[in-house]
């Protein structure tokens, strides 16, 4: 029986000591199992989640599209100015072309008025001698009284019709404001070289400052001459002013 008890001890000693083991590396592997668990849900913590992009890849989308506005935005609008730019031009273009056409229908109906019974019409201006004869200045005075002034030549065709007049007329033209400077009084510059000049003509200096027809042509040609001569003016206005 002592033998038997001391056995029993025995196999209950060695049954404690295994299951004491057993304990033991049951513990370890779940420790070791909850270690490399928390282990590797650190590392998943740490990986990027692939459904959300960075915030660095945000911001730079963000910045394009914002640039791409911009650079829309400013299209755009340069598109609408040049539209606009273009709309004006052709509307100006057209406004122009109107006005035109209205001051040639408003001049051809001006053309076609008659001058007064005392005054000849050539072209679409009306021309009369001065009522008495007397100086360049007093002569200019004649013609301004009566919405004229002394005639100014224009062309090779009323230079032509001018010379029906016989008379050494006042021509309107005179360099008393700068010697060697003729200017018409309606404020073109007449050259000394113009070929409507009789020959050596002009040639008075300060004394002569004044514009005339010359005697003796049967063409009307121009001379210089003391602005104080007695002389008839010819007067003209344009019926279109």
């Amino acid at each position: 029986m002592a033998r038997n008890t001391q056995g029993e001890r025995e196999e209950r000693i060695v049954d404690n000591y295994a299951t004491s083991e057993s304990l033991r590396d049951q513990h370890q592997d779940c420790v070791g199992t909850e270690g490399s668990s928390n282990t590797l849900g650190t590392v998943r913590s740490q990986q990027p989640d692939p459904v959300s992009p960075p915030r660095c890849q945000i911001r730079a989308v963000v910045v394009l599209l914002v640039l791409l506005s911009v650079a829309l935005l400013a299209g755009l609008l340069r598109f609408v100015v040049q539209h606009k730019t273009v709309c004006m031009d052709r509307d100006v273009e057209q406004l122009l072309q109107r006005l035109k056409n209205v001051t040639e229908q408003r001049d051809s109906l001006l053309c076609k008025q008659e001058c007064p019974g005392d005054w000849d019409k050539f072209g679409c201006k009306c021309y009369r001698y001065s009522s008495e004869r007397g100086s360049w200045n007093n002569s200019r005075k004649f013609c301004v009284s009566h919405r004229a002034d002394l005639v100014v030549m224009d062309n090779k065709e009323e230079m032509d019709f001018i010379s029906r007049y016989s008379k050494y007329f006042w021509l309107g033209a005179t360099d008393e404001a700068s010697e060697g400077m003729w200017r018409w009084v309606d404020g073109t510059v007449l050259t000394v070289d113009n070929p409507s000049w009789s020959e050596g003509k002009p040639d008075g200096g300060i004394e002569k400052n004044c514009l005339r027809r010359d005697r003796g042509q049967l063409n009307i040609k121009w001379t210089d001459e003391s602005c104080e001569d007695n002389r008839c003016g010819l007067c003209e206005y344009n019926l279109m002013k």
